[in-house]
């Protein structure tokens, strides 16, 4: 039977408009939104964009080589194949997304880096874009970042109450120091901001270190100042300044060397001072020791840090599609859930085998895919938290034995839930699906 011909993906899906940026007056973002969409290509560029955000993708990749365009879009953290291009077609659509950002065409060999803005149908973004030459020939990402934050509140997250209440009151002290970690690209900027909008910021005063060219997220009641890294600066050339204004918080979101930690400790240790800063680390005992690594005070950091909130990003499955199956009693054990305790788990919908797929006549069947998840099986994310309250006895571990299987057995001891166990619980709620958590867990 023949195939219907599709129409072009630009004609399927909604609208999609581009604002340009970057360059130096409104009238010259015009002229190079004009000359782009003079371009034969520019509704191929424009297509592309909305199909990968129709399909809730949060990043787009072009991978230029001889023979074509490999396209792909990440969606809730996982790269899909989206549909390739040739090189005649890829090239003219790279042309109209570096003009629109005020980038040189010309050039594929540089790293080049800009912004321009996107209206969908699922909101504004602004659209993050580098490229960058390779040896196979060009590799483009483009980042979208929604104007209006995905999530107000930590709970939204999926943060569980009697955790967020716990947070709440650690973030809340009058001392300590709070550690925020994630994997790279696992949702730290999500929720170290969030953490902050958690924390009471009306009663007291914040002051956070900045590197100017790696500015962090606005958050009110937050007065930011900035060093110059680049320069050889670090935050430790700003607190003695800051400190003399007497806050009641120190924000530290990189701590960059040992001096800096030095003045932090004291801060909390001898003033009563509160702390905050961030790592990138898969679990909570790695991001304790991450700090340890910048050789600052041991005996002073193990009595400054109160808590460890570690995050990992897990995608839910669609509840529209997902299937209920009964898990053998030896899977349960292996989970370490109870028997008796669970009667059903979820996994990713998965279709019944050809021979199955006919109708009363024995004709084949497609079977519609689902409209929630695009066939996919999974359908946004949520957060695996890991909340590590440090005590005597992890104290004791961090100045005598600071190594990962010591602290973390410490902690269990102690009555600490792991990562992997608050995954197994999500399992065990039907929010996911073992080979998800198992997917995780490997990263």
């Amino acid at each position: 039977m023949a195939r219907k011909q599709e129409e072009p993906v630009e004609v399927q899906l909604p609208p999609l408009t581009l604002i340009p940026m970057g360059a130096p007056d409104k009238q010259q973002d015009q002229a190079n939104l004009l000359a782009a969409k003079q371009s034969p290509a520019f509704p191929i560029a424009v297509g592309v964009l909305a199909h990968c955000l129709s399909r809730r993708g949060e990043r787009l990749m072009l991978d230029y080589a001889a023979q074509g365009v490999a396209v792909r879009f990440e969606i809730d953290g996982v790269w899909m194949n989206g549909d390739p291009m040739d090189r005649q077609s890829g090239d003219a659509a790279l042309a109209v997304y570096k003009k629109i950002a005020n980038l040189n065409v010309q050039d594929r060999r540089s790293r080049q880096d800009g912004t321009f803005s996107v209206e969908f149908s699922r909101g504004k973004y602004i659209a993050e874009f580098t490229s960058q030459g390779v040896k196979t020939g060009e590799r483009v990402v483009i980042k979208f970042k929604p104007k209006k934050p995905k999530f107000q509140k930590i709970e939204e997250l999926g943060m569980r109450d009697k955790m967020r209440q716990r947070l709440k009151e650690l973030l809340d002290a009058d001392t300590g120091l709070i550690i925020i970690s994630a994997p790279a690209g696992g949702g730290l900027t999500t929720t170290w901001n969030l953490a902050l909008e958690t924390a009471d910021r009306l009663m007291r005063d914040f002051v956070s270190t900045e590197d100017k060219d790696n500015k962090e997220d606005e958050v009110i009641n937050v007065n930011a100042s900035y060093y110059d890294r680049a320069a050889g600066e670090s935050p430790a050339d700003l607190l003695p300044k800051m400190i003399l204004k007497q806050p009641d918080v120190l924000i530290i979101p990189e701590l960059t060397n040992a001096e800096t930690i030095q003045i932090l400790c004291e801060q909390i240790n001898k003033f009563d001072k509160m702390g905050y800063t961030k790592v990138n680390a898969k679990e909570a005992a790695e991001a304790l020791l991450k700090v340890f690594a910048y050789k600052g005070p041991a005996a002073e950091i193990a009595k400054a840090v109160t808590a460890v909130l570690n995050v990992r990003l897990i995608r839910r499955l669609c509840d529209q599609c997902k299937q209920a199956f009964q898990p053998p009693p030896q899977l349960l054990q292996k989970l370490g859930i109870p028997a008796g305790r669970v009667q059903v788990l979820y996994q990713e919908y998965k279709p019944p085998p050809p021979e199955e797929l006919v109708d009363e006549k024995g004709n084949p069947i497609v079977l519609p895919i689902c409209q929630k998840c695009n066939g996919i099986g999974y359908a946004g994310r949520t957060g695996l938290f890991e909340l590590l309250v440090i005590d005597d006895q992890i104290r004791a571990a961090l100045t005598n034995q600071p190594n990962l299987e010591t602290i973390k057995r410490v902690a269990k001891a102690a009555g600490h839930r792991s990562i992997q166990e608050e995954g197994i619980l999500q399992v065990a709620q039907g929010v996911t699906s073992i080979v998800e958590l198992q997917r995780v867990l490997k990263q």
